[in-house]
């Protein structure tokens, strides 16, 4: 195989699993968990800050063979992320929007009480992670939970984070929940080129943060206003507004087209906001408006 910067990290390994060895080497620990897998080398190289010539030489030199025991105890169970000790791994149940019942969170604390769990942290996408598990312990604990796992890692809608709204807060000018856990429904975990987060706000003051997420939905007195191409992390970007004062079964057929345009034009590990750099807002605006999605991004003239 000869290995390019586009290549996966996940590609590189499976041609040559002895070539985890030189990821583990640069820094790249959890080896294992699908978000390190799907990264290119080109990704790997920047985040754990190895030059990129460097790293492509020692993976194209690296002789074949198996990974080591040490290497492969690095891939760690299903549902489960790897922490920073190296040994033990959190994992985070689904909560839609955040929202749950007392019934839930006691659940929840048993089993990280039976389980000598470290912590339980409340993440950023309104879920909570039961943290510090034994590698033995993951299995019995989703069991015991029966709740499906929160998709925190890998190419895919990650999460789907929603404000009060209208249900529960005094300010709250749309119905940004019930919208919200209608996206959560029909999209969480649906597999796409490249990490995908929405947001969803009831007002302008933005609680649940639409502006910085590849999808933003946000309320206004007239309706919603739907945001593309936000995100944090390394390269952070603002959302252009794509279109405004929509109902909200009309902010569901503008979603479900937006994710069907990228699902057919997005390049792998490409964000929604970097795919509008390479192709143009009025590419996708014109895309979603009409429902056309055969225009190829490429051969788009700007």
């Amino acid at each position: 195989m000869k290995i390019t910067k586009d290549s996966t990290v996940g590609e590189v390994i499976k041609a040559n699993p002895k070539a985890a060895e030189v990821f583990q080497g640069m820094g790249m620990k959890c080896l294992g968990c699908p978000s390190a897998s799907s990264e290119t080398v080109a990704n790997a190289a920047e985040i754990h800050g190895m030059d990129l010539h460097r790293l492509l030489e020692e993976l194209q030199s690296v002789g074949m063979g198996e990974m080591s025991k040490e290497t492969r105890a690095m891939a760690q169970p299903h549902g489960a992320v790897l922490q920073r000790d190296k040994q033990t791994y959190a994992i985070v149940p689904h909560i839609p929007g955040g929202i749950t019942d007392p019934q839930t969170l006691r659940k929840i604390a048993d089993v990280a009480e039976k389980y000598q769990a470290a912590a339980l942290k409340v993440t950023s996408a309104q879920r909570i992670a039961i943290v510090g598990l034994k590698p033995e312990d993951v299995e019995s604990a989703w069991s015991e939970l029966g709740m499906d796992p929160g998709h925190a890692v890998g190419l895919c809608l990650r999460s789907v984070k929603i404000c009060p709204g209208t249900t529960f807060c005094k300010r709250g000018q749309q119905d940004s929940v019930s919208l919200g856990l209608e996206i959560d429904k029909r999209y969480h975990g649906r597999d796409l080129p490249g990490k995908t987060k929405i947001a969803v706000s009831g007002c302008q003051n933005s609680c649940s943060e639409p502006a910085v997420r590849d999808i933003g939905i946000m309320g206004t007195p007239k309706g919603f206003t739907i945001m593309v191409g936000g995100n944090a992390g390394l390269r952070p970007r603002l959302g252009d507004i794509l279109v405004e004062h929509r109902e909200p079964q009309e902010v569901l057929d503008i979603v479900d087209r937006i994710l069907e345009y990228f699902q057919q034009h997005g390049k792998r590990n490409e964000r929604i906001g970097r795919m509008i750099d390479r192709i143009g807002l009025e590419t996708l605006r014109a895309a979603v408006l009409t429902g056309d999605y055969e225009t190829s991004a490429e051969t788009v003239q700007h």
